[in-house]
């Protein structure tokens, strides 16, 4: 099944669309978007064409932050049925592990992880769809709701420790400064969050455990939640998290989950593939990535896909490309955003 997304995203561009002085209906029929999803929150829609929804409106108005402008207008609700339950947890993992849990009912493209480092935990996004980078806009909006998620709990005011793109920064921003509220990094290693360990288990005060069972069990009647991700998905979602920290052997996969590597390597067998397909899998798209990124060098591409030498990312990327990575850059160089 294509990757899909819950229409209440369009609601946000279309109020951000009409403060950017464009029609949002004449752009939807150009993508192919039926505007009656404005209607319907929790409608399923393809990501693909909200994907090139916001790249032609940002090339049509010339802002390269629309993802973040509709971000910026996230509520707990936007969240869908599963904010009844969100708004009962006891803490910010407890919420984050929650949204984890429902995840299945607001996109099959999101997914987020939490890697401790030392006194602050990072809670990183991932965004899994048909194209060799997320891009731009559909990445600042999964931060940006991210961000409200977290103010929910920690309060309005709050900011965190710093916020992560791995894409590059447009020429003004003003608008991430305003919205975000933190220290912004751009060309980082991951897309995400960071906030101190104590505000990721800290208990809030007011939390109501009664209330939470109530909400937990309507949620469970209405919609329960899926099988477990497959063996595979586990084991991506993981090098995701481990590969740009160098981490990323069967042994540090394995420990993360839970296995032995031996036990690991035979259950992927038995799914009929390996660690090693899996893990060039997630190098390839981690490659492209960093080289659509004009911000990041050869040597910081080779890093980001878990190579210490620059000459033995090149010859894997030969292998799997037939062309250098220079040469890939050159080629498929991203145009450059305003």
């Amino acid at each position: 099944m294509k990757p899909r997304i819950r229409s209440v995203s369009l609601s946000k561009y279309a109020r951000v669309a009409n403060e950017l002085g464009i029609d949002p209906l004449s752009m939807f029929r150009k993508v192919g978007l039926d505007h009656s999803c404005l209607n319907s929150p929790d409608l399923l829609v393809p990501e693909s064409a909200f994907a090139t929804l916001l790249e032609a409106s940002s090339a049509q108005t010339g802002h390269a932050s629309l993802g973040l402008l509709m971000g910026s207008y996230w509520r707990l609700s936007d969240f869908g049925p599963i904010s009844l339950l969100l708004q009962h947890q006891e803490s910010l993992s407890a919420m984050l592990k929650t949204l984890k849990d429902y995840n299945h009912l607001i996109s099959s493209t999101v997914t987020t992880e939490v890697v401790t480092q030392g006194r602050y935990s990072i809670i990183q996004l991932h965004l899994d769809t048909e194209r060799d980078s997320p891009g731009r806009h559909p990445t600042e909006l999964g931060i940006t709701a991210l961000l409200s998620l977290c103010r929910h709990q920690l309060g309005k005011s709050w900011n965190p420790s710093s916020i992560h793109f791995s894409h590059s920064s447009p020429s003004s921003t003003l608008s991430h400064r305003r919205v975000l509220g933190s220290e912004i990094v751009f060309s980082s290693d991951f897309d995400g969050i960071v906030v101190s360990n104590d505000e990721m288990t800290g208990l809030n005060v007011d939390h109501d455990s009664l209330m939470e069972s109530h909400a937990r069990s309507l949620m469970e009647s209405h919609a329960p939640r899926p099988a477990s991700k497959s063996l595979e998905q586990q084991v991506r979602s993981t090098l995701q998290s481990l590969l740009p920290h160098g981490r990323h052997s069967i042994a540090h996969v394995a420990g993360a989950m839970g296995f032995t590597a031996r036990s690991l390597q035979r259950h992927l067998e038995a799914n009929n593939t390996s660690f090693q397909e899996t893990l060039d899998a997630v190098r390839s798209q981690a490659a492209l990535r960093a080289l659509q990124n004009a911000q990041l060098s050869i040597s910081e591409a080779a890093t980001l896909t878990g190579f210490a030498e620059n000459s033995s990312f090149t010859r894997w990327f030969s292998k799997h490309f037939q062309q250098s990575p220079s040469r890939w850059r050159q080629q498929n160089w991203d145009r450059k955003l305003p």
